[in-house]
């Protein structure tokens, strides 16, 4: 009987326990994003088709808790798009998966195109794993001593070009787990922040993601997958939506968000107008997040994958982005976005009327220009590959027609009026939003990235508040009367690999070399959004100056891959 009874206590005992475990696991599990029992919480999917013999151990401290000195930079990564299959050699008609068949190309007239080792730019194939690995390689080696922070723009897993071999959803699962392993190998043992976001590639079906009550399973994945960059008091917000907010500075967040709720090809949301709307809600959220930085005084960076663009954003989604972000100049330091694959920027008038149907019908139909131009490419432009073939993954914009979009890019610089119009608001805040879009580690064109430098101002940072700079011995700003706010951007370097070179030695790992920095190249005093106007202003005069400006800007554009000549028609 007594065996019984204490048989029957023990039982109970663990059967609380494992209610309590499984009630909350967060408590439990803690910070260990990808062991095996951290994904045993995470609800049974077709998301998760974990092997078994991979569990890393990443249960130590979160990177955001940690005291770091404050060097000033930070890196801009993004659009990676490895493909476990690419192989050197083969094929881009395969999407350099198959090596060619040597009886059937002497056949052929013309040769076929071959995939080089660390990619082929222009071309439908995505990446090798050996370029975004030497990547991250060189940076490790090179920056990773100086950085703050990583800013990563989403769209690691490749896309469903081979006709032969489609992309299934444990695809899109593994190469977002490979390139997350590296990131973490490269950043981790340095206590250096990450702050992660999903692209259109990333999720199953491609561009497609609901809310927490259809999409909870990816949700929960990409939860657990980047638990070591999420703040635990934001955890319950990514997994209602993607999005969230970390602190990865002393009065200085970085803002994370899930622009696949805005993004018009994904039908699984309703517009902003809808209050039940994933997307609605996230743009509440967002305002919150501002609100709330403005009453501490705390700057924010803003991060996504796609950037808000009438050819990009549901157009309820786009006039409500604006509107905020217009109203919030203030605490918004920095926007940085991707997906475009082409280095640019894009600037947004806060004073023009967001409801004028002309306006956006106008805009619209020039960004339809640069998808539907079939064959009308010009002269220049022969290699750009015909958008018919793309079906609906085009979203690699080495199919654009680069001369309509860069028209249009023109036609918006030329459009924003000066800034001391009467219509500027009144708390003396500028009415102009500047979004950067980086360019892609894929090589549409050839592979970038950029490294941020950005103000450290003592005297905006409260007494209380440790910048763990005390033993900082640099020479540079010592001055603190010279000090811009904090957070300013001061500059960008852009660093890229030129695949021409690289892809025929065979016998040194890859290297990036400086292509410009905004200072020297435009003569940018820094990247705030006066310079940003001073800037587009001076590219658009119908001068030489400006003409040469303007050629400088389209030759970065395309990551060095093309020549323009200055007298082009724009």
């Amino acid at each position: 009987m007594k065996l019984a009874l204490f048989l029957y206590c023990v039982t109970t005992s663990l059967v609380i326990l494992i209610w309590q475990f499984l009630r909350k696991p967060d408590n439990l599990i803690n910070d260990c994003s990808q062991s095996k029992l951290a994904f045993q919480q995470v609800p049974s999917s077709s998301w998760f088709t974990i092997s078994s013999n991979y569990y890393p151990e990443i249960c130590r401290t979160p990177t955001h808790t940690i005291k770091r000195k404050q060097h000033g930079y930070f890196l801009h990564i993004t659009d990676m798009h490895v493909d476990e299959d690419y192989t050197e050699g083969a094929t881009v008609r395969s999407a350099c998966h198959s090596l060619p068949n040597t009886f059937s190309s002497q056949k052929k007239h013309k040769p076929d195109i071959l995939a080089g080792k660390y990619g082929t730019p222009g071309e439908k194939c995505d990446a090798p794993i050996i370029l975004a690995q030497e990547t991250l390689d060189w940076i490790s080696k090179e920056w990773k001593d100086k950085l703050d922070f990583v800013v990563w723009t989403g769209d690691n897993s490749k896309h469903d070009w081979d006709k032969k071999q489609k992309r299934k959803r444990r695809d899109v699962y593994e190469l977002n787990q490979r390139v997350t392993d590296m990131v973490l190998d490269t950043f981790w043992p340095s206590s250096i922040p990450v702050i992660p976001s999903f692209g259109n590639n990333d999720v199953y079906p491609h561009n497609q993601i609901g809310g927490p009550d259809t999409d909870g399973d990816l949700l929960s994945f990409y939860e657990q997958m980047w638990r070591p960059w999420i703040p635990k008091d934001q955890r319950n917000t990514f997994l209602q939506g993607g999005y969230y907010i970390t602190q990865v500075a002393p009065r200085l967040n970085v803002l994370s968000l899930n622009t696949m709720y805005f993004y018009v090809k994904n039908k699984s949301v309703k517009n902003c107008q809808n209050i039940d709307s994933p997307a609605f809600k996230q743009l509440v959220w967002f305002e919150e997040q501002l609100r709330n930085a403005r009453s501490k005084q705390d700057k924010i960076y803003v991060i996504g994958h796609v950037p808000p663009s009438p050819r990009d954003y549901k157009g309820t989604c786009l006039n409500e982005y604006k509107r905020i972000a217009a109203n919030y100049t203030d605490v918004v330091m920095g926007q940085f976005f991707a997906h475009l694959n082409m280095d640019h920027f894009l600037m947004f008038d806060g004073r023009q009327d967001n409801n004028t149907a002309a306006a956006a019908a106008t805009a619209a139909a020039q960004f339809d220009l640069v998808d539907e131009h079939k064959n009308t490419f010009d002269p220049e432009n022969q290699h750009i590959m015909d958008i018919s073939d793309y079906d609906s993954d085009h979203d690699v914009h080495v199919t654009r027609n680069t001369k309509a979009y860069l028209n249009w890019l023109r036609e918006m610089y030329q459009d924003i009026e000066p800034l001391d119009d009467k219509r500027a608001p009144p708390n003396g805040q500028t009415p102009l939003v500047v979004v950067q879009v980086s360019p892609s580690v894929l090589p549409v064109y050839n592979p970038a990235i950029r490294i941020y430098k950005y103000e450290i101002n003592p005297e905006d940072i409260d007494d209380d508040e440790d910048d763990g700079n005390e033993d900082d011995d640099d020479d540079e700003d010592d001055d603190d009367d010279e000090l811009k706010p904090h957070g300013t951007l001061l500059n960008y370097a852009q660093y890229f690999a030129n695949l021409t070179k690289w892809n025929t030695i065979q016998d040194r790992k890859l290297e990036y070399e400086l292509e410009y920095s905004t200072d020297e190249a435009y003569g940018m005093e820094d990247l705030t959004v006066e310079s940003y106007f001073e800037f587009a202003k001076a590219m658009v005069e119908d001068t030489e100056e400006g003409r040469k400006l303007w050629a400088t800007y389209r030759h970065h554009m395309l990551v060095k891959t093309k020549d323009y000549k200055i007298d082009t028609v724009y």
